[in-house]
């Protein structure tokens, strides 16, 4: 029997395991010989899901991450929606699945954080037992690239922006829990920034606290607030959301996340890029390129393709003008003139291009 939650029952897992093995079965049925494989990734990928107690039953608390193999580019995947769709309501999360992707995409991956992860930790549910570990580059396994520190900054901040505005009645709340889950990614991806930057990342998640703890220890961090605490207590939150603290995450406790942001976010750039700012302004001033490999000459058409239908006019892919823009709409109070308008600009963008 697989393990989808280490700090929930043999009787949760248990539980998860037959549930997952109808749901790949069906899509196996639903998809038929268009399917090579079904891979489960994500916290119950890697057994480190989170698990909250409804009237004395443990239940599943994130999404179902799963990433569809195909045959080939083309596969009608219709079919399988309904079935997500029936799982979702019976087990009372989210069922994602991937856009689908084929054995020659897999030998061809970039070395993002998101793969690697994947790669790392991850459960086939249908399939060759090493559909990823056969075919991902080698690329993908070695530690992540320093840019991938600051794209985490960037989705999670971005995340973070998302509650600010929920939390100011600008945007509609869509589950009770959608400001404090993202408040707790974004304290999370506080820590990871480090170890990605200062290549110490390991994919699991128990014991990140206390690797984090050792790495602002060795390297003399001197962060004005906490941050293997305020780590510890994200990291509690995302294996057991019911055992976290109750404090509500009102508008100032999120602008002093986003103060921390902006510190952990300062040191990143620093390292990555060998420079120094002594302000965030100072930082959001600078031209440089964050993404070298999305901004090459042979893309430049192709980024003034998309900045055009974005509504703006600029060589450069749309994540270098969202770098730029996202720390002064962090740090700003929600009643500053335009800024409704113009972070939800910045969002409407960053769902596009993130």
């Amino acid at each position: 029997m697989n393990v989808y939650a280490r700090n929930a029952s043999e009787e949760f897992n248990a539980r998860m395991d037959a549930v997952l093995k109808r749901l790949s079965a069906d899509i196996a049925a639903a998809l038929g010989d268009g399917l090579v494989a079904l891979v489960l990734g994500g916290g119950y990928g890697r057994g480190e899901g989170g698990v909250v107690v409804r009237d004395g039953k443990e239940h599943p608390y994130n999404d179902l991450d799963l990433l569809l193999v195909v045959r080939r580019h083309g596969v009608p995947i219709d079919a399988a929606h309904p079935v997500t769709e029936r799982y979702a309501k019976e087990l009372g999360i989210e069922v994602d699945l991937s856009r689908p992707v084929t054995v020659a995409d897999i030998e061809q991956w970039p070395p993002w954080l998101m793969w690697h992860e994947f790669v790392q930790g991850h459960t086939v549910l249908y399939g060759q037992q090493n559909i990823l570990t056969g075919h991902a580059p080698k690329r993908v396994l070695d530690p992540p690239p320093g840019v991938e520190a600051l794209r985490l900054l960037l989705n999670r901040g971005a995340g973070l922006l998302w509650a600010r505005r929920v939390v100011a009645g600008i945007d509609p709340l869509s589950d009770p829990d959608f400001v404090r889950r993202n408040a707790y990614k974004c304290a999370m991806a506080l820590g990871d920034a480090l170890t990605v930057i200062h290549e110490r990342h390991v994919t699991a998640y128990e014991g990140r606290e206390l690797r984090i703890a050792a790495l602002v220890t060795e390297l003399g961090l001197a962060f004005p607030f906490d941050l293997p605490a305020l780590y510890a207590e994200a990291l509690r939150f995302r294996f057991r959301p019911d055992q976290a603290p109750a404090a509500p995450w009102d508008d100032i406790r999120l602008r002093n996340l986003a103060e921390h942001w902006a510190e952990v976010l300062l040191h990143v750039e620093g390292v990555r890029t060998g420079r120094t700012w002594n302000s965030m302004s100072a930082y959001c001033a600078w031209r440089g390129i964050r993404e070298p490999e999305m901004n090459t000459c042979q893309v430049c058409i192709k980024n003034f393709a998309r900045n055009l239908s974005a509504g703006g006019f600029s060589l450069r892919h749309p994540r270098e003008a969202l770098y730029r823009r996202l720390p002064g709409l962090l740090l700003a109070d929600e009643v500053t003139p335009g800024w409704a308008e113009q972070s939800g600009r910045f969002l409407s963008v960053w769902r596009r291009f993130n």
